[in-house]
C-alpha cells in the first residue's frame, strides 16, 4: 500500500490556453519548479476539468474559442471553486489589467510571458 505524504505532494497547474506553442512554453517553466500541469484548450474545457480535479492554481488565457477567460471564471466561481485563477494575456494595457483584476481573477500576467513574473506569481499562489 502507497502512502502519500500531503507535504511532499507535487504541486497542480490547470493551463487554459488555445495556443500549443503558448502552453508548451509554459509547461516548461512551470516543469522545472516540480509542478505538474494540465491542459485545457478552451474555457468550456477548464470548467469541466477544475470541477472534476484538485488544483493550486489556474492559469487562464482570456481570448479562447468557444468560452473566453471571463466566462469560464464566471463559471467556476458560480460552482464554488474558488482557487486562485491568473488571467494571462497578449493584452497588455494598464486597463486590460484593471478589467481582469475587476472581474475576480487573482493576479494579471502579460504574454509574452516573462519568466521571473510567472515565477512571482507561482510563488505566491502555490504553497
Amino acid at each position: 500500500m502507497t502512502h502519500i505524504n500531503n507535504s511532499t505532494e507535487k504541486k497542480r497547474v490547470l493551463i487554459v490556453e488555445d495556443e500549443e506553442s503558448n502552453y508548451e512554453l509554459l509547461k516548461a517553466m512551470l516543469r522545472k519548479k516540480q509542478i505538474d500541469v494540465v491542459w485545457a484548450q478552451n474555457g468550456r474545457e477548464a470548467v469541466n476539468i477544475a470541477g472534476k480535479h484538485k488544483f493550486d492554481l489556474v492559469l487562464m488565457d482570456i481570448k479562447m474559442p468557444e468560452m473566453n477567460g471571463y466566462e469560464a471564471l464566471r463559471m467556476l466561481r458560480k460552482q464554488g471553486i474558488n482557487l486562485p485563477v491568473v488571467a494571462q494575456t497578449a493584452y497588455a494595457r494598464l486597463e486590460d489589467e484593471n478589467k481582469a483584476l475587476e472581474a475576480g481573477f487573482d493576479a494579471y500576467i502579460s504574454k509574452p510571458i516573462d519568466r521571473n513574473k510567472l515565477e512571482m506569481i507561482i510563488d505566491r499562489f502555490v504553497h
